[in-house]
C-alpha cells in the first residue's frame, strides 16, 4: 500500500496573502482585456489611441519619453469591447482630438477609457466628454501632497489635480492609477486613499514599480523593490483607509497571482527593471487630424 503525504507550506502572513488575493476584485478597465486570459501566450491590451509623448509631467518613472509613438489607433476594434485613449503623453494637451476620438470610439459601440494626469480637466471638458459618451476616466496621481507630488512630476500643481478628481468622481467612473515606490511613497498611498474615500472616485489601482534603463538614475527605492509581498500588503492596509473603493492592481497580474498559493505569494518579487515597452498590436492612422 502507498500512502501520499500532501505537504503544506504555511504561516500566518501566507495565509493572509492568500486571503488578501482572493478578495481583490479585477478593476473595470480590465475588463475585457486579454491580459485576464491566462490561457493566452502572447495576449494583447486593450487597443489604444495615441495623440501625443507631449506632457506638462516629467514623472520619474515614466517612459513615454524614452521611446517614438506615431500618432495614431493601436490594435483592431473589431476584436475588443473597450479603447484606452492614450497610454503615452497627456492627451489634454489636445482637447478637441480627445473629443474626436471619443466619438469615434463610441461609434463602434465600444466602451471608452481615457488615461490623463488630470491636470488640464475641467467642468466644461467633463461635461462635454460625458455628453460624446466617455465611460471611465483613469487619473494618474502617487502622492498625498504637493511636495512629494513636485519630486514625482517636476510640478506644483497637486491642489488642482485633486479638485479635478473630486469632480471626476462626479461624472465618470473614476480610477486613481497610483505607482508604488517601496521606501518612498508607501505611507503617502495609505494617505491618498483615506483622501479619496471622502470623494465620489471608484477605483484605486496600484501599480507595481518598473524602472526603465533610461529613468534608473532618478528613483530612489529601497531592496524590496518588486516584493509582491509587500505589494499586497500594502494594497490590504489602503482597503482599510479606503473602505469605499474598490483597492485593487493590474488586472493581468492578479489574474496570475490568484493560481499561487499563500507560501508562493510570500517569496516571490517581481521583475522591476524592465525595456521600454513596445506597441505589438497593428497600426492604423487617425481618420482625424490632430488639433488643439
Amino acid at each position: 500500500m502507498v500512502i501520499l503525504l500532501r505537504i503544506v507550506l504555511s504561516s500566518e502572513t501566507s495565509n493572509k496573502l492568500e486571503k488578501i488575493v482572493g478578495n481583490l476584485k479585477v478593476s473595470k478597465h480590465c475588463v475585457g482585456c486579454e491580459g485576464l486570459d491566462i490561457k493566452k501566450e502572447d495576449p494583447q491590451h486593450h487597443p489604444s489611441i495615441e495623440i501625443t509623448q507631449k506632457c506638462n509631467h516629467n514623472c520619474i518613472f515614466c517612459y513615454s519619453r524614452l521611446v517614438k509613438v506615431k500618432p495614431g489607433i493601436y490594435g483592431d476594434f473589431e476584436k475588443s469591447s473597450a479603447v484606452t485613449i492614450s497610454q503615452y503623453g497627456e492627451p489634454l494637451l489636445y482637447p478637441k482630438t480627445v473629443k474626436k476620438c471619443i466619438e469615434y470610439v463610441k461609434s463602434f459601440g465600444l466602451r471608452c477609457d481615457l488615461q490623463t494626469n488630470g491636470s488640464l480637466l475641467n467642468k466644461k471638458l467633463m461635461e462635454e466628454f460625458k455628453e460624446l459618451g466617455l465611460d471611465i476616466v483613469m487619473i494618474s496621481l502617487s502622492s498625498s501632497n504637493k511636495e512629494t507630488h513636485q519630486k514625482i512630476t517636476g510640478e506644483w500643481n497637486f491642489d488642482k489635480i485633486f479638485e479635478n478628481i473630486k469632480m471626476a468622481g462626479k461624472y465618470f467612473y473614476t480610477i486613481i492609477r497610483a505607482v508604488h515606490i517601496p521606501g518612498f511613497n508607501d505611507n503617502e498611498l495609505i494617505e491618498l486613499a483615506s483622501m479619496l474615500n471622502k470623494t465620489e472616485v471608484d477605483e484605486m489601482m496600484i501599480h507595481n514599480l518598473i524602472i526603465h534603463k533610461g529613468n534608473k538614475d532618478k528613483i530612489k527605492y529601497n531592496e524590496n523593490i518588486g516584493r509582491i509581498k509587500d505589494l499586497l500588503l500594502l494594497v490590504d492596509e489602503i482597503q482599510k483607509k479606503a473602505p469605499k473603493l474598490n483597492v485593487t492592481i493590474k488586472g493581468c497580474l492578479l489574474t496570475h497571482l490568484k493560481k499561487m498559493d499563500g507560501f508562493t505569494l510570500e517569496g516571490i518579487t517581481f521583475n522591476s527593471f524592465s525595456d521600454v515597452p513596445t506597441i505589438k498590436r497593428k497600426y492604423s492612422p487617425l481618420p482625424f487630424d490632430i488639433a488643439d
